[in-house]
């Protein structure tokens, strides 16, 4: 984000607030005048192109409190424009909106500390499922030179492992949906009820305290309960962006999968909602 405060820390108090100044172009439902408007619009723009900021690194960047960045963010929460996670804030858009590409690159690191800490789940001889998503990328990744078979719908895993001597993939079969780069269907359930996997490895779109691990597509749904179905063990990867939001979908309850692998601690009524159920939680 530096280039981008460097870029508009040159405008001194009062400019851009007039009808033709340099910060005209206010963006929808944000203030229009003074330091406050033009410090949120600083933090959107990094919203907007990163996917995520953190307290401590506005703070740094911006010259104030880390008080003051909570509550810029509480307030760009309460228009709409972000969602609040641990340490910080992301944009508050559904995943499915935003190119795979990007959606890649959006918390890579958080991303690969979950793959890492998951990894202990496989052992070498295990046939596992991973399903399509980010985070799921992030963790085939951590499977190249291991001795396993992997059944999945992803073209990128599939991709990603076909070229690794000491792994044996399948590609589920079905209907193609290119913002997924992945296969979905009729086809794809019918190759996941002819196998018990080991493991199965899937992402999700959210976990909230009251309706549970959500999705935005039933496709996308459907695929992961037949995957809870047919495993020994299931385990759901979810960044700390994933928390307390609504998906459109119950995928399944809190208490449907074996292991949660995780970034950050959970909030309040996460926690207390986990504690009733045998779910073990992994924090990377």
């Amino acid at each position: 984000m530096h280039g981008l405060f460097l870029r508009r820390a040159h405008l001194p108090v009062g400019v851009g607030t007039g009808a033709h100044g340099p910060g005209s172009a206010a963006k929808e439902g944000m203030p229009a005048m003074g330091i406050t408007g033009r410090r949120l619009d600083l933090v959107l723009d990094a919203l907007e192109r990163d996917g995520r900021v953190t307290v401590k690194d506005l703070a740094t960047r911006l010259a104030i409190s880390t008080e003051t960045v909570r509550r810029d963010l509480r307030d760009l929460e309460l228009r709409g424009h972000a969602r609040r996670v641990y340490g910080g804030a992301v944009l508050d858009r559904r995943e499915s909106d935003r190119p795979f590409d990007e959606r890649v690159r959006v918390g890579a690191r958080e991303k690969a500390r979950i793959a890492e800490a998951a990894l202990p789940l496989v052992e070498d001889g295990m046939t596992v499922f991973i399903d399509a998503g980010t985070t799921t990328l992030a963790f085939a990744r951590k499977l190249l030179g291991r001795r396993i078979r992997v059944h999945t719908n992803s073209i990128d895993i599939a991709a990603l492992l076909a070229g690794d001597p000491q792994a044996q993939v399948t590609v589920l079969g079905g209907d193609m949906k290119p913002d997924y780069r992945a296969l979905f269907g009729h086809r794809t359930l019918a190759v996941l009820r002819e196998h018990i996997y080991d493991v199965a490895i899937m992402g999700i779109v959210t976990v909230h305290h009251a309706h549970g691990f959500m999705d935005l597509g039933e496709d996308e749904a459907v695929l992961r309960r037949f995957a809870v179905e047919r495993t020994r063990h299931s385990v759901i990867l979810a960044d700390s962006s994933k928390f307390g939001r609504l998906g459109t979908i119950r995928t399944f309850g809190l208490d449907a999968v074996d292991t949660l692998v995780t970034n950050a601690p959970l909030t309040r009524d996460i926690a207390r909602a986990f504690q009733r159920t045998q779910v073990d939680v992994i924090h990377a």
